[in-house]
């Protein structure tokens, strides 16, 4: 979609949601505009009421007094204008930025898998912030600015040349000249923030990583390299933002030199207009006020013209995720799914990452009174299979059934409440242990998450700590071991009482002994818990009724414990690395 359809879309926000506010701001500035120039020409008459009124080649004070009384009245109500115009406008532009965050906030939340895989967070949440500020700013340094200049130079315009037409031109002469001046160097500016932005999106990455990586960075003792890279980031942002400085300095001097010009001359020309009283001294002081007031307005031509490219610009990155279709969403048969879960099963199922194919003709079933283990090399495709059978992503052929029913055709979140994953890259929120575990199931009581934590051997640290439930676990779950934080992600899943569970490595991090006493108390949740593990370990798998060995995105051996050592091939090889060296198969 084109840059300035997209901004058309974002223009029409305002029309449609905020006509009331947009009408009385609109209003505002008509008469902000009409007090402001009406000061100039009460200004100018007053003069020359004063010169007139001249008796004894002694000037009366009294019209200036008059005058100036009035001005104060008229600026006075151009500033409640002035405000009016301000606060509805900020008004509409936070309400656009309300509506477009909580859609990006949303979009985000519905997006596949397969986008987040693609694109990096930082630039994700570079996109809802400084983005969705660049169309809230249009509001007003464009939507309503475009008004605002407009009357201002075009009633400008016709008040000086009116006095006279000479000298009017004069008075105008700078404003084509400031106006092209300040547009490019506004563009030039918006360019160069484009650079700029991009660069910091790279520092922010630096930074992040290296904060999230605090631990191996000083085991390693690579502080200086990491500063190093930091300094380097940090010094292209530097130098990027020294040419806004110089841009924006050399764009004002040029400006302010090229309107003392003009005023030079409407001054020296207008003096003597007077002295051949062709004009008034009072239509002279118009004219040098109405240049002052038009100044302003003129130099903000740039920034008009900097909002349209910096509104159209974050317009398009905004759209260019908010339009991105969702390729993992309900069809329009989905069905509600909440019956027991009697088999889950997999036919020739393939996937592929783009061109690189991960798992082929994959077959297998599990249900309550059979369950599975899946073990084999690195890369083999058990993480990729795991997070196909929540419906992360689609498959590329094949199907996965629950009870006959393809998952395709069942409710997303149905699905995901009966089949739920405990992934190996375990996330903990910066919040306390009962919000962390009570995730799934934010109304779960006390007794509920005592009993969960109890099942998944958690609760007795949990309980030994000062503020107990009610203590930070720091962010990421910093403050807790491996295995405290695997165990507090299965209690997540012994709260949420799903049919179906899939243990993708979540467990590696505890000892032998505890990892069968969770998986015992996972067996006694019910007789309709179907259990698939897939783990690197044999300990985690060996008592399983049947074990798949996946390599190269393909099953090569498949059977119980005993039928996979009698077979001695790579299961058994496994066995005999991790458990018995010794063992001889008879």
């Amino acid at each position: 979609m084109s840059i300035s359809r997209n901004l058309v879309r974002i223009i029409k926000i305002p029309l449609r949601a905020n006509k009331k506010d947009l009408a009385i701001s609109i209003i505002a500035i008509i008469f902000t505009a009409a007090l402001q120039m009406s000061i100039p020409y009460l200004l100018g008459l007053s003069i020359d009421k004063a010169f007139n009124n001249n008796i004894d080649q002694n000037l009366s004070i009294i019209p200036f007094i008059q005058i100036g009384i009035l001005v104060f009245l008229l600026s006075f109500a151009r500033g409640a204008f002035h405000y009016v115009h301000m606060f509805t406008g900020e008004k509409i532009g936070q309400s656009i930025a309300y509506k477009l965050r909580k859609s990006y906030f949303d979009k985000l939340q519905n997006l596949s898998f397969s986008f987040h895989d693609t694109v990096h967070t930082g630039d994700l949440i570079t996109k809802g912030i400084i983005d969705i500020e660049g169309v809230r700013l249009f509001v007003n340094t464009g939507i309503l600015r475009f008004f605002l200049l407009g009357i201002f130079i075009l009633t400008g315009a016709v008040l000086v040349l009116r006095i006279d037409l000479i000298l009017g031109l004069l008075a105008l002469s700078f404003i084509p000249f400031i106006g092209i001046v300040s547009s490019v160097s506004r563009l030039s500016l918006r360019q160069n923030w484009i650079r700029l932005q991009a660069q910091l999106g790279i520092l922010t990455r630096v930074m992040d990583e290296n904060l999230s990586g605090v631990r191996l960075v000083r085991s390693f003792m690579r502080q200086k390299y990491e500063l190093q890279k930091f300094s380097i980031a940090s010094s292209v942002v530097r130098k990027t933002t020294f040419r806004q400085i110089f841009i924006k300095s050399t764009s004002i001097s040029i400006n302010s030199f090229v309107f003392l010009i003009s005023m030079s001359l409407v001054v020296y020309f207008g003096a003597l207009a007077v002295t051949e009283q062709t004009i008034t001294i009072g239509e002279l002081a118009a004219l040098v006020a109405f240049m002052s007031i038009l100044q302003g307005p003129v130099r903000h031509i740039g920034q008009l013209v900097n909002s349209i490219a910096r509104a159209s610009a974050a317009s398009s990155r905004l759209y260019d995720v908010l339009d991105h279709s969702i390729e993992v969403k309900n069809n329009q048969k989905s069905i509600q799914f909440n019956d027991p879960v009697e088999e889950l099963k997999i036919e020739n199922l393939g996937f592929s990452y783009g061109k690189n194919e991960i798992l082929k003709n994959i077959s297998f079933f599990a249900n309550p009174k059979h369950s599975v283990g899946i073990v084999g090399p690195p890369g083999a495709g058990k993480t990729t299979l795991s997070r196909l059978l929540p419906r992360f992503y689609n498959l590329n052929s094949g199907r996965i059934l629950l009870n006959g029913t393809n998952i395709e055709d069942i409710n997303l979140e149905h699905l995901r409440h009966s089949v739920n994953l405990v992934d190996q890259d375990l996330f903990l929120f910066s919040d306390t242990f009962r919000e962390n575990v009570r995730f799934g199931k934010p109304s779960a009581d006390q007794d509920e998450i005592k009993s969960s934590t109890l099942k998944a051997h958690i609760y007795n640290h949990i309980d030994n700590l000062p503020e107990r439930f009610e203590t930070l676990i720091g962010e990421r779950g910093v403050q807790l071991s491996g295995g405290q934080r695997q165990r507090l992600s299965v209690s997540r899943t012994f709260l949420f009482h799903s049919k179906v569970v899939i243990f993708d490595d979540s467990t590696s991090a505890i000892d032998t002994q505890t990892e069968k006493e969770i998986r015992e108390e996972m067996s006694e949740l019910g007789e309709n818990i179907t259990l698939i593990v897939i783990a690197h370990r044999i300990s985690s798998v060996m008592n399983l009724d049947e074990i798949l060995y996946l390599d190269n995105g393909t099953i090569l051996e498949r059977g119980n414990h005993n039928e996979l050592i009698k077979l001695d091939g790579r299961y058994a090889n496994l066995y005999k690395m991790q458990i018995n060296p010794e063992l001889k198969v008879i």
